[in-house]
């Protein structure tokens, strides 16, 4: 079980490291580019070839977008709930509690443990914490929400095309399954760069305060993966992918809208470092687990 455990840790572990000493050896990385060509293009190729390769059943899709939407309801009930009793400004730190990293960590440690079936559940959880990132996320920030922000997440448009021909169980002309595979490669590497090129140029502020939301958030993880495996009755890789879903640390697109919006960027950076680094810390404990979990361990019955 180790050497499984350090199989799918260690590509991740090495391609963050890469991309952090990248940046401290002074190199060039257009991380605004590359985020982009990843949000706008990669990923909903990455959504509509993995949807419609693996023949995943409808139900198994909805079930992990529905885990997606209850852990976001959850996170921000209990998120408001710790912010306010703690005095703490929503509108600068609910964003980070409500959203996961579950992309530039979360769908390679997927892909890594439960291979492209799990990628597939694990997309569909993705999807709606991403749509949700753009649009609840940033209405926080911001202040305000706006519809047509949501209308122009492209993500969208691909799970819609996904879903239709998911349904009428239509043929994807080889061009354009070839296409959408080969652009969907960028993805996780580029995440994982992304990633560890960011958080080497995060100024850290703050760091009683990044610590006790770090655990807040991890706490709140936990709680709500296993509430929700419990709650939907999970079992199999479904089960397993929620788990590490809901555990993963929080996003570094939340210093984006901080930054933008003059939401203290330096703490909401200091909680966003310290949560990486313990949740790295943390990820083989937690893959173990999420395997253990998947597996139908009967150590873990009593928790579930």
């Amino acid at each position: 079980m180790t050497g499984e455990i350090f199989t799918v840790t260690a590509p991740v572990f090495i391609i963050v490291i890469l991309g952090y000493f990248w940046s401290l050896w002074k190199q060039k990385l257009d991380t605004e580019t590359l985020s982009n060509l990843v949000v706008r293009v990669s990923t909903p190729c990455l959504v509509f070839t993995t949807l419609t390769s693996f023949h995943v059943q409808f139900g198994l899709i909805w079930q992990m977008a529905l885990s997606a939407f209850l852990a976001l309801v959850a996170s921000a009930v209990a998120g408001a709930t710790v912010l306010k009793l703690s005095r703490l400004p929503l509108n600068t730190y609910m964003p980070s509690l409500m959203h996961p990293n579950s992309g530039n960590i979360g769908l390679p440690l997927i892909l890594m443990a439960f291979g492209d079936q799990g990628l597939a559940l694990g997309i569909a959880y993705f999807v709606v914490i991403s749509i949700s990132q753009y649009t609840v996320g940033y209405g926080i920030s911001a202040g305000s929400f706006s519809l047509a922000r949501l209308v122009r997440q492209p993500i969208i448009y691909a799970v819609i095309a996904s879903l239709i021909v998911m349904a009428f169980d239509l043929p994807v002309p080889a061009w354009l399954g070839n296409t959408t595979k080969l652009l969907s490669g960028i993805v996780i590497p580029a995440l994982l760069m992304v990633l560890g090129f960011s958080l080497a140029r995060l100024k850290i502020g703050d760091l009683k305060l990044a610590f006790y939301l770090t655990i807040v958030r991890a706490t709140m993880g936990v709680v709500i993966g296993l509430s929700l495996i419990w709650l939907l009755d999970l079992s199999g890789p479904p089960a397993g992918v929620v788990f590490l879903m809901s555990t993963m640390p929080i996003a570094v697109f939340n210093f984006v809208f901080a930054e933008h919006f003059n939401r203290s960027p330096e703490k909401v950076a200091g909680v966003i470092v310290v949560s990486t680094a313990m949740a790295f810390l943390a990820l083989p404990v937690l893959v173990w687990i999420a395997i253990h979990i998947a597996n139908g361990d009967p150590m873990f019955g009593f928790i579930l």
